[in-house]
């Protein structure tokens, strides 16, 4: 009998959370807007530094897979053929990125010291020129904003 209040209790709890998920559900419907896309730009392997290149080697089924790079790593100090050796990697091979030492602290006011801290993606990010991931999606932008777009209820077309 000392589980019937407990259980009724759980009952009461679920009902009210229901209840409040049904009224967050409906709040976000009538907050949800369209959105646009105004910039966008990539890195991947295979020198897929910006959306039409990824879009060509994903078309032409190119293999971005290749050898560890020298500069990275000394991939014979880490590497066994056996995937069972601890502290060891089994594989020669890899997706990397080009030129992912070209970042420039100075440009975005970031100390030598803060620099050694930063996550590599947040340089990626960061890097001004033809290499950096939100430097170049900005690019874009003003190129695209030069040109006259036309917009529709659903989508924005370039005239």
């Amino acid at each position: 009998m000392s589980g019937a209040p407990e259980a009724s209790d759980n009952r009461a709890l679920l009902k009210r959370a229901l209840l409040k998920l049904d009224e967050l559900q409906a709040k976000l419907g009538r907050l949800s807007e369209p959105i646009a896309i105004v910039g966008l730009s990539c890195r991947f392997p295979a020198g897929a530094d910006d959306p039409e290149a990824l879009w060509q080697i994903l078309r032409d089924g190119t293999d971005a897979i290749r050898e560890i790079p020298p500069d990275r790593w000394d991939v014979d100090a880490y590497y066994d053929s056996n995937p069972g050796v601890p502290g060891k990697m089994y594989t020669r091979s890899g997706g990397f990125l080009d030129s992912v030492d070209q970042f420039d602290p100075h440009f975005f006011g970031i100390s030598p010291r803060e620099v050694v801290k930063m996550d590599p993606q947040q340089r990626l990010l960061r890097r001004p020129g033809s290499v950096g991931i939100g430097w170049d999606s900005n690019r874009r932008v003003r190129r695209n904003r030069r040109r006259r777009l036309r917009a529709t209820s659903n989508c924005v077309r370039r005239s």
